[in-house]
């Protein structure tokens, strides 16, 4: 989606549906190319923990893409 206008300059409601429109591009394009998409490691509860080069590695990948 391309910007067209300076965020401040928008109305609540403009920028509520401009929103609401990148978060369902996002999650379209997302469930069409899944290697696209951030995927969070799980663990089932009660059966470990994530070791801490883990949680670096994946926050690494969100915070500095």
């Amino acid at each position: 989606m391309e910007l067209r206008h300076d965020p401040r300059e928008l109305s609540y409601d403009e920028l509520r549906e401009r929103m609401i429109a990148e978060t369902s591009d996002y999650l379209t394009l997302c469930l069409r190319r899944p290697e696209l998409a951030v995927q969070i490691p799980m663990i089932p509860v009660e059966t470990g923990r994530f070791p801490p080069s883990l949680s670096r590695s994946f926050w690494r990948g969100i915070l500095f893409p």
